[in-house]
């Protein structure tokens, strides 16, 4: 008998006790359906007698009895079936249970999850409390101390910004609407994110809001219809997340479909979605089924505060948005540039830090100068404030850290940072080290003039490359002074023809750029139509952007680049130039685009978008090489495959290629020509080896080549506006 059984048994023969008595016991005869009744005789009374009774009373005692069984049977009936539905209770919050955890897509009883989900949260502690009533005036005081303490500067910033989050709480907050629409302008540098970050820490420490996190959603990333489903994730993973805060940036680069949805989520308070979505394992998918339950068709920002940010004023919200988006905004907080003194306090703030910091993990006792932060006022750039100095502290750590593995410091060991000779520096027992992490490298820069040294011909490309390094140099000297900068547009074009040099000049254009400091990263990312553009509608855009994303940091080379446009009729390719424009506007200052091509293709090519041409004002040509070059090319080629070109052979092979380049230079291949000859001439040696084996083997004789004319003239085009 199991548990249950043997709980309803015990359950009955306490009711029947109950009802008859102790002169009546319930006897089970093995089935639960069939029940006798005995007399029990009582060993206190006399023996019964049949005078003692009369018929009628043993007949009232029989409906009695059957009165009080119809009773007990009722009542365990009741038992039994709360009993069930005890059990199915159960059954569905284990189900319930299992779905939460194993993610089963089954139809299921989301009240029950959403309970369950609730009484995980209070009985351990996953969500954290938040007061349902507060003393906003006291709590938001106190925030703004703290801020205040925090960040030097833009005290007036911080009080506005206190004001928009307490703002719900004095005018009364809509359960269906977001708690407030911020504006937050100011120039980069300024302190805007690190405000809204303290901001969101200060007021989860109040139990204010559940969580810190602060969710941000940057515009520029999606710039096509076809990312909608990618958008609509991200949305909704940050109005439905934990944290309170939802930020908006680059809205002014913004594809306008999603920033209409933006709008109708500020304005209407919601966002009606075109398609039927559905959630799977927590990810808003479109759903292909038809109708479903628990189907997703608006997203709301309830319980948000949406932030929007910019470093171009208020002119630029209304430019994305409309007037009717202004009109929804109750608080603009505006920072400002960070003067002197602000940045001396944000100084101390941050050798204060430094010196915990080298306390606690570093375990050395360290010392901070007057004279390093008056290096740090006058050389921070100006352009980024307070994000500058940051990186210069940051920087001075890293050095620090560096020093002391290398030098194995001990624990408790005192350093002080200061300036020697206008130079900061550390100073461990006496001994000097530089505390500064260049951003150009001398030694990449020397080995890539070398490289251009070696490189023949095209004088005219090694003259414009390194005009670059003064240029950038002397913008970085005017930007650390606070200056104003003037950019000149580092995108490139180069033509020519095959085998002139475009796609080793541009290697060694993203290692200088790197070197000189110009680039973050360096790398060069090789591309050609075919990798830019799509065969199907909306995906030109995404594949464009990810070739661009992969290629942020460093040089977009592409090939053949006059294949991109093919006429009005093209839609791809257009789609695929309208991208490379908007980008490379979007990242001007760490991304270079060169365009590689034949000339005359490569004038189509910039009339085929308006933005093309002002984009792109360093037009370099590389010209056919001379029979000269040529030679010194394949002499060049042969040494680099330990191999020598016999005396002999220096003038034939120059007059063979100048008659090849005179009849058609494009066909012939220049460089390629030369590597083309050498490489025959090699294979051609080794037969001749073969028989004589006692012949020079490093040595390729005139014998070697073949220098039979094979190219056929060139049809005749005219000039391009590159001439």
């Amino acid at each position: 008998m199991d548990s249950r059984s043997k709980k309803r048994t015990e359950e009955k023969e306490r009711l029947m006790k109950e009802v008859l008595g102790s002169k009546r016991a319930y006897e089970n005869t093995g089935t639960e359906d069939q029940v006798t009744l005995t007399d029990t005789p009582d060993a206190s009374s006399p023996a019964s007698s049949d005078s003692d009774h009369s018929f009628e009373d043993t007949m009232r005692s029989a409906d009695d009895t059957l009165n009080a069984l119809k009773e007990v049977l009722t009542r365990q009936s009741s038992d039994l079936e709360n009993l069930s539905n005890e059990k199915n209770r159960m059954d569905d919050a284990d189900k319930a249970l299992h779905e939460t955890v194993y993610g089963n897509t089954k139809d299921i009883n989301t009240s029950d999850v959403d309970q369950l989900q609730k009484d995980l949260e209070k009985d351990y502690g996953v969500a954290p409390e938040v007061k349902q009533d507060i003393d906003s005036g006291k709590v938001f005081t106190e925030v703004q101390n703290e801020l205040e303490e925090k960040l030097a500067g833009n005290d007036d910033a911080i009080k506005q910004l206190c004001s928009a989050f307490r703002r719900p709480y004095v005018m009364g907050r809509d359960s269906s609407r977001a708690e407030n629409i911020i504006l937050i302008t100011g120039p980069k540098g300024s302190g805007r994110h690190s405000c809204v970050a303290f901001m969101a820490d200060a007021l989860k420490k109040q139990q204010v809001i559940a969580s810190d996190e602060v969710y941000t959603i940057d515009m520029s990333l999606y710039q096509s219809g076809s990312q909608e489903q990618i958008f609509l994730q991200d949305l909704y993973k940050a109005l439905n997340g934990t944290g309170s805060i939802v930020c908006f940036e680059n809205f002014e680069s913004g594809f306008p479909s999603f920033l209409r949805m933006i709008d109708s989520l500020v304005c209407d308070g919601k966002v009606i979605l075109n398609k039927r979505y559905v959630l799977n394992h927590g990810i808003l998918i479109e759903n292909q089924t038809g109708l479903v339950k628990e189907a997703v068709d608006s997203l709301t920002a309830a319980g948000k505060y949406l932030v929007f940010m910019t470093s171009k004023g208020s002119t630029a919200v209304q430019d994305a948005f409309g007037a009717n988006f202004i009109y929804h905004i109750l608080d603009t907080v505006s920072f400002k540039a960070i003067d002197e003194t602000g940045m001396r306090e944000i100084i101390e703030t941050k050798s204060k830090d430094l010196m915990e910091r080298a306390k606690t993990n570093l375990k050395i006792e360290l010392s901070i100068d007057s004279s390093l932060k008056d290096w740090v006022i006058a050389h921070y750039d100006k352009t980024s404030g307070a994000d500058a100095v940051a990186s210069l502290y940051e920087d001075f750590y890293i050095c620090l850290s560096q020093e002391v593995l290398s030098e194995n410091i001990g624990s408790g060991a005192a350093c002080a940072l200061t300036c020697v000779n206008g130079v900061p520096a550390g100073k461990f027992d006496e001994k000097l080290f530089s505390i500064i992490r260049s951003r150009t490298s001398e030694e990449e820069i020397k080995e890539v003039n070398q490289e251009l040294d070696q490189i023949v011909g095209l004088n005219q490309v090694k003259t414009y490359i390194r005009s670059l390094q003064d240029h950038i140099r002397v913008q970085e000297l005017r930007r650390q002074q606070g200056m104003k900068v003037s950019e000149v547009s580092k995108h490139m074009i180069f033509t020519g023809n095959p085998g002139t040099g475009k796609t080793t000049i541009a290697r060694l254009v993203s290692r200088y750029m790197k070197a000189i400091g110009a680039l973050s990263q360096g790398q060069l990312v090789e591309v050609t139509r075919g990798d830019l553009v799509a065969q199907y509608v909306g995906q030109t855009a995404p594949l464009t952007m990810s070739v661009i994303k992969s290629a942020l940091g460093g040089v977009l080379f592409i090939d053949e680049a006059y294949s991109l446009y093919r006429g009005k009729d093209d839609s791809f390719g257009l789609e695929c130039i309208d991208t490379l424009v908007k980008a490379m506007e979007d990242h001007r200052d760490d991304l270079i685009v060169i365009l590689a091509g034949y000339q005359k293709e490569m004038s189509s090519f910039l009339d085929s978008n308006s933005g093309l041409k002002s984009r792109f004002p360093n037009i370099i040509d590389f010209p056919d090489y001379t029979g000269e070059e040529l030679q010194k090319i394949a002499d060049s080629i042969a040494k680099g495959k330990g191999y020598v070109i016999s005396t002999d052979a220096e003038q034939p092979l120059k007059d063979y290629f100048d008659q090849v380049q005179s009849i058609n230079a494009a066909e012939a291949g220049n460089g390629r020509l030369a590597r083309n000859v050498v490489e025959e001439a090699i294979l051609k040696q080794s037969g001749r080896l073969v028989a004589h084996p006692k012949e020079k083997m490093e040595e390729l004789r005139l014998e070697d080549f073949d220098l039979t004319v094979k190219v056929k003239p060139a049809k005749d085009d005219s000039d391009s506006l590159f001439s």
